[in-house]
């Protein structure tokens, strides 16, 4: 009798503990489920606690659902390279690109491994005949190397490639005279074939030839050489060339000549720009540049000025650049970086700071319509421009302000009466127009930069309650830094 119940309830015991997964989830949510847990790029070779490795040792049920899901392997990042056989590294790729199918597009993050035997076999043999799909691609690569894959007899052709971010790093065993931006040594001729390009970023720290940046500039939306040094007159050339840019990133050198060449300024007007960031170098040496520019629609400015010695800050390049662009900007950013002379390491009195104030009335008046503005630290603001900003003669619309002080209390006074007037009523048409007859708005967030000497626990968290008074919808920030002998504020 017992021997009889046993074999009867044994079974259903082992049916309730060990269901089929498809009995729990069916495989719609199941795919739901595993939807949110795959996340990011399938690394190659995959670390121990790979996601995706994880999930499919838990049954063959979901193994099998992970394994043909090409939306699963469409990004791969190659950049954790670690101590692998070739052999097994080249069978994981051919195996996991092999998992993404026929139709759905990739993205690819290659990383320095590029000059690799192993990287150039898993190029050649694997990404290539899946180029047509590839509509990211971002690498680290020689100047050889770049030539031989992207642009040699057989060059790849990306059909749907829409984003590349490619570094172009020194030769490994070359030398200071190989490094030089020698016309030729880049060829990125190859993504001339792209035709579905939009967004380029190239990091060419060590510049690049004029002759060398050819780019599709008419197709493409976004820009970024940031880290690649160019001319005055490329950088005009790019723009009038540029006709459906949205968002560029651009250094700019006003000291490295090429071949002899002048640098012609003409008006260029670029119909669809909204933001523009520029890395400026040695601009005081020519600064007929500010005056070509027309932006008619452009909302956020920034701008990053890089001087030798003490940089002269006359702030007549922001005030002349924003007022040719012909903009209603609204985001303003201003960085001002100085290499000082020995000549500057000046010491004095009373271990305190020598402030040199910008005279930034001229550029607040150039953009009325502004809401926010961030000076880096070290750009401090004149007092009796400080009183126009609270009374909203100045950026009466500003609503975000990043700004530094000695002290802090300057500004944190200016926040009050600004915030305090934009209580009143407005005041009615002013018969004067530099007068603003309106209330000024509402400052909602602040990021206050304190540089001065001998700061203690005590000040900031004077400075931190009464900034926390204000009541800013936003909040606010405060940085403090302690010169500590009182030198090189320039």
């Amino acid at each position: 009798m017992d021997a009889s119940l046993n074999q009867q309830t044994v079974p259903a015991t082992v049916t309730t503990i060990s269901p089929r997964v498809n009995d729990i989830f069916p495989e719609r949510i199941l795919r739901d489920i595993l939807d949110l847990c795959i996340e990011g790029p399938v690394f190659l070779p995959p670390p121990r606690d790979d996601g995706r490795r994880l999930l499919t040792q838990v049954c063959g049920e979901w193994r099998r659902i992970i394994v043909s899901t090409p939306t699963y392997w469409r990004a791969f990042d190659f950049a954790r390279w670690a101590a692998q056989r070739p052999n097994d590294l080249f069978r994981l790729a051919e195996s996991f690109f092999g998992r993404s199918g026929d139709i759905v597009s990739l993205c690819i993050q290659f990383g320095t491994h590029l000059q690799s035997d192993i990287g150039r076999s898993i190029f050649e043999l694997v990404i290539r005949p899946r180029a047509h799909r590839v509509y990211y691609f971002s690498c680290s690569i020689t100047k050889d190397s770049l030539r031989i894959l992207f642009s040699g007899l057989d060059p790849v052709h990306f059909t749907v490639l829409r984003v590349i971010d490619v570094a172009v790093i020194c030769d490994l065993n070359g030398t200071i005279g190989s490094r030089l931006p020698v016309s030729g040594s880049i060829d990125l001729s190859g993504f001339q074939r792209a035709p579905s390009l939009q967004y380029a970023t190239l990091h060419v720290l060590d510049g690049i030839h004029p002759n060398d940046l050819k780019l599709p500039w008419s197709q493409l939306t976004r820009i970024d050489l940031g880290n690649t040094s160019v001319q005055v007159h490329i950088f005009l050339k790019i723009l009038e060339e540029s006709t459906s840019l949205e968002d560029g990133v651009f250094c700019i050198s006003f000291i490295r000549c090429y071949d002899g060449q002048a640098t012609r300024l003409r008006r260029i007007s670029i119909p669809v720009l909204r933001m523009l960031h520029l890395r400026l170098v040695e601009p005081s040496q020519d600064l007929r540049l500010f005056e070509s520019l027309d932006i008619p629609f452009l909302e956020e400015l920034w701008v990053e000025r890089e001087e030798v010695g003490r940089a002269r800050r006359d702030m007549m390049i922001y005030e002349t650049l924003i007022r040719s662009m012909n903009a209603n900007i609204k985001h303003v950013t201003i960085g001002e970086y100085s290499i000082p002379t020995t000549r500057w390491f000046i010491p004095r009195l009373n271990r305190s700071p020598r402030i040199t104030y910008q005279h930034l009335d001229g550029v607040f008046r150039s953009c009325c319509h502004l809401t926010s503005l961030f000076l880096y630290p070290g750009v401090f603001v004149e007092p009796l421009v400080l009183e126009k900003m609270a009374t909203g003669e100045f950026l009466p619309l500003l609503e975000q302000l990043g700004i530094s002080s000695v002290k802090g209390w300057d500004i944190i006074w200016m926040v009050e009466k600004k915030n305090f007037l934009s209580t009143f009523p407005d005041s009615g048409p002013s018969s004067s127009p530099a007068i603003r007859s309106t209330r000024p708005v509402a400052l909602g967030y602040l990021r206050l930069s304190v540089m001065g000497c001998g700061f203690d626990e005590n000040d900031i968290q004077k400075l931190a309650d009464a900034a926390s008074a204000l009541d800013l919808v936003r909040g606010y920030v405060i940085r403090p830094t302690d010169i500590a002998d009182g030198s090189n504020l320039v």
